[in-house]
């Protein structure tokens, strides 16, 4: 294939100039009013056709260079044509959106089926040519964008599949540089109002985006080349040049933050594509998934700017960068990715224990609502993310008894937040409700329960540390009761309360009991350190690797 652009690609330049020529003469034309709209554009299309038959006419010849003077006769009508759609429909607006739309499809339905049929190449360059050139030498006076939206779609999308079908990368190439050239040059000659995503310029820029998105990763699988080569690299530049008009087109800084975070999610998911479809090409999912993770942190560094709820905004963001993580470094089995995923989990948590008191409830109704508001789902989500680490994250580089004290860890950091979401959602409950009742009292009555649910915890995992814990919890409830609750004045829910604390200290107990009565009732061999698969918690699960 390259042999035939070595051989004629000087015959391809000249027929672009002779086209230039011929749209050059439309315009003039019209400016000098020499004809009227209606002639000109007849003339055109018997032009076209003129010049097509003779094409046709060459190409059932069986002379030397018949077949390729043939392609260039009939490329040369089909570029008449579409100069002829152009004025017809962009410049003179004589002809309206439907018109353009029928007229357009029939012409390339027909040299697309003409080119395929019998690899006519040439056709195909020469028309594409035509196609593109017209509306970027006659730019029309008035706005007739959406005529041109249908106009620049019928033709990608025709030449691109060509493209992929026949594996002609010129014509996708010329269509993808041209096209956004012309969005330029309109955008240029016109100046339409931007700053909204449902802005005309930023509209069209989403759809060629995504239009070039799609068509140059569909090019990339049809042609088995593992998700490498120049349809990726022109589908980054299209992402770069999509993200260059939107910086110029949306005037607010936060929507273009929200904008790089979505790409980053887009580029994220193909990186996840990539990795399933593109055989052991490493080096294009690194690549996918570095700019993903960069546009996305990019995007989400601003999330929430000069609102009072950004922290909450942030650790929401940061929460689910490290559960994405995570879920990544399954599917890989990296151990370094489940690392890093583990350690924003942690700087994530310590910063939402410092930042939550000053960060007001979002509230979901006209009230607020304990355990059901915005707060609320940061605390859930991190101790979610903790527990479910602990049940299933196993990590290569390690033996068991190591990966029991990760699990360990893990579902510690979950308790601590189970406990930080229990205090916060208390002291919120009051301070909005004015409860008559102590909060301090309350407190004490929860973090009691949740000494008991240490307990619960470390009895059904049969793990010591939650023991240990528990017990931790339930000396500093005893303390805070005895130094603090009992010197205020005394009150019958006072006495309740320490009735509760006196009940759950017995709940404690007697799961404590039990605990070790099951201890010593094992078998000798249970006083070593058991095998992690016969735990039934974090320590005993295997994850996927």
């Amino acid at each position: 294939m390259n042999d035939f652009w070595k051989r004629h690609w000087t015959t391809l330049v000249g027929s672009l100039f002779m086209v230039a020529s011929l749209i050059t003469l439309f315009k003039y034309t019209s400016d000098q009013g020499l004809l009227t709209d209606p002639i000109k554009i007849g003339i055109g299309l018997l032009a076209g056709a003129a010049f097509a038959a003779a094409g046709l006419s060459l190409h059932r010849s069986k002379r030397a260079g018949a077949r390729i003077g043939g392609e260039l006769g009939t490329g040369f009508g089909a570029a008449i044509w579409y100069t002829t759609c152009s004025y017809a429909g962009i410049y003179a607006a004589v002809w309206n959106s439907m018109t353009v739309l029928v007229v357009m499809s029939a012409i390339t339905i027909g040299i697309s089926l003409f080119a395929y049929r019998f690899g006519s190449r040439m056709l195909m360059s020469v028309g594409l040519g035509g196609a593109l050139l017209a509306p970027l030498v006659m730019q029309p006076v008035t706005d007739q964008v959406f005529t041109l939206f249908l106009y620049l779609l019928i033709v990608n999308i025709a030449f691109f599949t060509i493209s992929v079908m026949k594996s002609w990368v010129e014509l996708r190439i010329a269509a993808f540089i041209l096209t956004w050239v012309m969005y330029a040059v309109y955008y240029i000659h016109f100046l339409p109002e931007g700053g909204e995503w449902w802005s005309m310029p930023m509209r069209y820029a989403i759809a060629a985006f995504l239009f070039y998105l799609l068509a140059f990763y569909t090019a990339s699988w049809r042609e088995k080349s593992g998700f490498s080569g120049g349809n990726i690299y022109f589908s980054f530049t299209n992402t770069v040049l999509f993200g260059i008009w939107a910086a110029i087109v949306l005037k607010s800084s936060s929507s273009m933050m929200i904008l790089l975070a979505v790409i980053g999610i887009l580029y994220l998911a193909l990186a996840a594509l990539v990795y399933r479809h593109g055989g052991k090409n490493e080096a294009a999912f690194y690549m996918h998934a570095a700019f993903g993770g960069l546009s996305l942190l990019l995007g989400m560094a601003n999330l929430g700017s000069g609102s009072e709820l950004r922290p909450m905004f942030g650790v929401y963001v940061w929460t689910a960068i490290a559960s994405l993580g995570m879920l990544l470094g399954f599917g890989l089995r990296k151990d370094w990715i489940k690392g890093v995923s583990s350690f924003i989990w942690i700087c994530t948590g310590v910063y939402w224990f410092v930042a939550t008191w000053d960060v007001p409830r979002m509230n979901w109704f006209d009230v607020y609502v304990p355990f059901l508001n915005g707060g609320a789902v940061v605390w859930i989500g991190l101790a979610a993310f903790g527990f479910v680490c602990s049940r299933k994250v196993r990590y290569s580089f390690t033996d068991t008894e190591n990966n029991a004290l990760f699990s360990n860890l893990y579902a510690l950091g979950g308790h601590f937040v189970v406990g930080g979401l229990l205090t916060v959602q208390i002291m919120n409950s009051f301070e909005e409700y004015a409860l008559s009742f102590s909060m301090h009292l309350a407190l004490s009555v929860t973090w009691a329960i949740y000494a008991l649910l240490l307990f619960v915890w470390g009895a059904y995992s049969r793990q010591r540390l939650f023991r240990w814990i528990g017990s931790i919890v339930l000396v500093i409830v005893s303390l805070k009761a005895i130094l603090l609750d009992m010197s205020n004045e005394a009150t019958i829910s006072k006495m309740f309360v320490f009735v509760a604390l006196g009940a759950i200290s017995f709940g404690i107990t007697w799961v404590n009991q039990r605990w070790r009565d099951k201890e010593e009732s094992a078998p000798t061999v249970s006083a070593s350190p058991m095998p992690a698969a016969a735990l039934p918690s974090s320590a005993s699960v295997h994850d996927s690797e």
